[in-house]
């Protein structure tokens, strides 16, 4: 009986001796990866190629010609007028082909979700998913007059948005001058938006329009329904031509 006595308290002073571990220097370098170093499966570039053909395909492919480079730009911008534009039909087409009883009043993409330019000539494909990159969704709120005063007033807080359907004058970053469809707002009425499901969830300083009166989901990618319209036009020989036309500016 001594032996597994000594044993288990010898287990036990090893065990309560055992001290801890610090880290005294840390190396560290950069390890390339390239055909030198490593050798490519040819199994796996076999199965992956006719994918990357495609997406490769999908990705050149012309969608639209445009006679200018378009580039974002404070207050407004031919590419922020362009975005919203084509907002705004396609919000007024759902309207239509679903028999809503009611058009949108304004069009809104938020300024940063435009993440780049569009070239002058060909716009492929690959051009929209760089300007658009995110998966959002096409969607139709409805607000009061007051809360459509307190989202318009953070446009012109931020100083530039994508923006069609209303007339807006900022002044040392609050509402100078607006006008909606042509007319002043009217906080009695009701109106409109048609915009992303990102912005519409509050994101971008948007929370007022989570106190909404009505939300439609139209299941359109935002991305895909700005490519499609841009290709429609280019189908049918019609080339992207913006003016500028002053429904953002500072006073």
């Amino acid at each position: 009986m001594r032996y597994p006595v000594f044993l288990i308290g010898l287990l036990i002073i090893l065990f309560s001796c055992k001290s801890s571990l610090l880290i005294s220097d840390v190396n560290e370098q950069n390890l390339k990866n390239s055909p030198a170093t490593y050798h490519p499966d040819s199994s796996i570039i076999n199965l992956v190629a006719p994918y990357k053909q495609k997406l490769e395909a999908d990705m050149t492919k012309v969608v639209a010609i445009s006679t200018e480079k378009l580039i974002r730009r404070m207050p407004e911008s031919k590419l922020t007028d362009l975005i919203a534009d084509v907002l705004m039909e396609e919000g007024d087409n759902y309207c239509k082909t679903h028999n809503k009883n009611f058009s949108p009043d304004m069009a809104f993409m938020n300024y940063y979700g435009i993440r780049s330019s569009l070239p002058k000539g060909k716009i492929t494909a690959g051009d929209i998913y760089e300007l658009l990159p995110f998966e959002n969704v096409l969607v139709l709120v409805e607000v009061s007059g007051e809360t459509m005063e307190k989202f318009i007033a953070e446009i012109a807080k931020q100083g530039s948005a994508g923006v069609a359907g209303i007339k807006l004058g900022i002044k040392d970053g609050k509402i100078g001058d607006l006008t909606i469809g042509g007319k002043r707002l009217n906080k009695r009425q009701n109106y409109w938006i048609v915009t992303n499901d990102y912005i519409a969830g509050g994101g971008d300083g948007m929370s007022m329009l989570k106190n909404r009166k009505a939300y439609i989901d139209t299941g359109l990618k935002l991305r895909d329904v700005f490519m499609q319209n841009l290709e429609h036009d280019y189908q049918i020989g019609r080339k992207i031509v913006v003016k500028l036309d002053g429904r953002m500016y500072n006073e």
